[in-house]
């Protein structure tokens, strides 16, 4: 992807990530297919190897951007998609 100083160019960055209906959509079947919803122990979608930290994509400070289910999540949040970003 292409990358200017502050992140990725507004055109490079996911689709989710600009279209509110899409991301919601996307955050639905995640809520269905894998238990997206609130963490209570470490696993956390903030530090799953597959949020990623997109700058210059419009997530908030508290948000990370699901690659597996494709929208901005919490990084408070987690689901059954969880995978250590270490392994």
């Amino acid at each position: 992807m292409a990358e200017k100083e502050s992140g990725l160019l507004e055109e490079e960055c996911p689709l989710a990530t600009k279209d509110e209906i899409v991301n919601s959509g996307n955050k639905q079947k995640a809520i269905l297919t894998a238990q997206y919803g609130p963490s209570e122990g470490e696993q956390k979608c903030g530090n799953c190897e597959y949020g990623e930290k997109l700058k210059g994509c419009g997530l908030g400070k508290d948000e990370v951007f699901c690659e597996i289910f494709e929208f901005k999540c919490k990084s408070s949040g987690v689901c059954d998609a969880w995978d250590n970003e270490e392994d």
